[in-house]
């Protein structure tokens, strides 16, 4: 796959097929947008229809054009397509974007016209672009090379580069954030249903790319997901935020989703788990990326989460609070010395605690805000300010946001301001911010929301880099990859605990019998009361199926149960294939937790984890990674569950070994990567998390093959 996309973003010449003198039309508007922005490199426009289209000379053919083009531009019928493709293939031409639609999105023969597409591409090193997409605009370098309103009006080039797999919303994204936010972009690309060049080939090129500092993206699917933790984390290190949709993550938005560009995702919960890993930052709305992208463009990250405001409004100061609390930052505790300094001038009727509130004294006091602001950034015990200055304009307005600049100047701390004003009102006291590179909101939420996205980042970044040298866990087990070749009915509890046992997971004492004689012998070696259950590969459900007997106490009670869930298993799936029935210990105390994993067709294999019961079945309150986890990845999907204070200790019971439970999670990771040409789900449920010291059993379990 090419790679210089240097060329694409700024090629020489384009030649666009099927150009038309109508620029009102889709195939006549990328010629008239080309010339309109003054794009500096050379025309071909070629319809065997026309001599010339907007006084450039008109070509027959690809073939008659007397350059090797850097990009060509096809605007024909979908059934047209692929010979131009293979004439662009004969000219050696790099890139090329297909507008055209008609393809994998309608399904039918639109399928096998869109693989004729790719394997010309791949035959012939093309990085195409689409089919079914809308263009791109690299404004720095004046190339408009697409149709659409947005196409017809001129951008100011800034530092946000985006990629999209739907063109109508990537370029309203472009327009609103450049026109209305005040967020200029770079680079703008859509990339339909992605045959050739990827959304995160666009990606890795952004992050490479000297004059983007922020990268965005519109996804719907991505067909190379399991490249998205490299990429996330070469942009982590390359300090550019990426900020992303992912839509289609309902059931009627995965239809809509695969009708519209044929771009089928995998499980959002493990596009969230990529997110995670590499601190890429998840956006619901266009203002978030206007939003978080001036915070980040203030180039200050927070070395913490604990947040001071301060306001002249109790009301704002609580929303604001609310809205940062909720998203993971804590309101810093002020020091002694700093509360002492503040207590000087803040008035008896204001109030020293966090959210500070200075009142309406400001506008008695000027220097007010200056003095509280450097006491409380001075707080080594802070990381982060944000200011709320209600409606405040005019000559105020300037004054205060000179204060402001002047302390912030002294500081590497991020600064934050919620200010409501109308633009026109606070002008320059804005532009001052903005020379600054002060990030401000017109409400407390918009601007806490955006102190919590630089404040996750920031995180992220730190935890990125402690956990650098820390290595995965590697264990290869040939006899557990034998076991598993070739098979593709379930593999049931006993037969999966011994594969488990390999990779060093603890499970419970147990071992099958097929008649009841051999059961008592085995309870009695192993201690009453006992489990038992019938292992079948055609029965996944044992509960469900009656095929599980607990507490079992004494040989006639063993007997019984013996014939009895064989009975029901046979009456649950009379044509059931029965390997016997496991007698098993029963494990006393201990937390219930589920562990498994999914090995995905486009993210490769992810661990799950949370408790088991209600938590993970009706609140699903777990949590992904993609493998392999570390040992302190593993500690981290342990902390973030909701449950985790029932494993921490709570009123007064024991904190259990999650110590052995994140030695397990990584275990399991380890297995899923060794295993990962044969093994398409694991299931641990239960695993009995002891209290501290005394380790975890895994106490059921179900393997299914790739």
């Amino acid at each position: 796959m090419r790679t210089d996309l240097e060329r694409f973003f700024n090629p020489r010449a384009i030649a666009i097929i099927g150009a038309s003198q109508d620029f009102i039309t889709i195939s006549g508007q990328p010629l008239k947008h080309l010339q309109s922005h003054g794009y500096k490199g050379k025309l071909y426009p070629v319809n065997p229809r026309y001599e010339e289209v907007a006084g450039v000379k008109c070509y027959r053919s690809l073939t008659d054009v007397p350059d090797t083009p850097d990009l060509v531009l096809i605007l024909v019928n979908a059934s047209r397509v692929a010979d131009i493709l293979r004439e662009c293939g004969a000219k050696d031409v790099p890139y090329v974007i297909i507008f055209s639609s008609g393809f994998s999105e309608v399904g039918g023969g639109g399928v096998d016209l869109q693989q004729k597409l790719a394997q010309i591409a791949r035959e012939h090193d093309i990085g195409v672009i689409g089919p079914n997409c809308q263009g791109m605009i690299n404004v720095a370098d004046s190339v408009f090379a697409g149709f659409g309103s947005v196409f017809s009006s001129d951008y100011e080039p800034g530092p946000v580069s985006m990629v999209s797999q739907s063109g109508g919303f990537g370029f309203s994204v472009m327009n609103l954030s450049s026109k209305d936010g005040g967020l200029a972009f770079r680079q703008m690309v859509t990339t339909g249903n992605e045959i050739g060049v990827s959304t995160l080939d666009f990606i890795e090129y952004f992050i490479r790319d000297p004059k983007t500092e922020i990268i965005a993206g519109y996804v719907e699917g991505l067909k190379d997901a399991g490249r998205l933790i490299d990429v996330g984390e070469k942009a982590m290190a390359a300090g550019k935020p990426i900020l992303m949709w992912k839509v289609g993550n309902t059931e009627q938005g995965q239809r809509a989703a695969a009708s519209h560009t044929a771009n089928l995702g995998g499980a959002m919960a493990l596009y969230r788990a990529a997110f995670k890993q590499t601190g890429i930052i998840q956006v619901d709305d266009i203002q978030d990326v206007v939003d978080y992208g001036h915070a980040f463009l203030s180039r200050r990250l927070p070395r913490g989460n604990r947040l001071a405001i301060i306001t002249i409004s109790g009301g704002a100061g609580i929303l604001m609070t609310d809205e940062c609390v909720a998203g993971g930052m804590e309101l810093a505790q002020l020091a002694p010395e700093t509360l002492d300094k503040l207590r000087k001038f803040i008035p008896s009727f204001g109030s020293l605690l966090n959210p500070v509130d200075v009142t309406a004294a400001i506008f008695n006091d000027l220097t007010l805000i200056n003095r509280t602001m450097q006491a409380i950034i001075d707080d080594p015990g802070v990381d982060c300010v944000a200011m709320i200055n209600a409606s405040l304009q005019g000559d105020l307005a300037t004054t205060i946001a000179a204060e402001i600049v002047a302390v912030a100047k002294k500081t590497d701390k991020p600064v934050f301001l919620a200010w409501s004003a109308r633009d026109v009102l606070a002008q320059e006291a804005y532009a001052l911010l903005d020379e600054a590179r002060i990030p401000h909101y017109k409400s407390p939420v918009r601007c806490g929301r955006a102190m919590v996205a630089v404040s996750w980042y920031a995180q992220a970044k730190r935890r990125n880099a402690a956990q650098r040298n820390e290595k995965p866990l590697t264990i290869e087990k040939p006899s557990a990859r034998q076991a598993l070749a070739g098979r593709t009915a379930d593999i049931a509890e006993h037969e999966a605990k011994r594969i488990l046992a390999e990779y060093g997971i603890p499970v419970t004492q147990e071992s099958l019998a097929t008649t009841a004689g051999e059961a008592v012998t085995i309870a009695r070696r192993i201690g009453y009361p006992v489990a038992i259950k019938v292992q079948s590969p055609d029965i996944s459900h044992k509960t469900e199926a009656k095929a599980v007997k607990l507490g079992i106490a004494d040989d006639a009670a063993l007997q019984a149960a013996y014939d009895d869930v064989l009975a029901n298993a046979r009456a649950y799936k009379a044509d059931a294939r029965i390997e016997g029935v496991l007698i098993q210990e029963m494990v006393k105390g201990g937390i219930e937790a589920i562990l498994g994993v999914t090995n995905d067709p486009l993210f490769g294999p992810a661990v799950m984890f949370g408790l088991g019961g209600i938590f993970a079945e009706v609140l699903k309150d777990v949590s992904f990674r993609l493998a392999p986890v570390t040992p302190a990845v593993a500690r981290e999907m342990i902390a973030e569950i909701k449950g985790y204070p029932v494993l921490a200790g709570v009123r007064g019971k024991p904190a259990a070994d999650i110590a052995a439970l994140a030695d397990a999670i990584v275990r399991v990771s380890a297995l899923a990567i060794d295993l990962k040409d044969h093994l398409a789900e694991l299931d641990i449920n239960p695993l009995f998390v002891m209290e501290k010291g005394r380790g975890v059993k895994a106490a059921d379990a179900l393997i299914k093959p790739k």
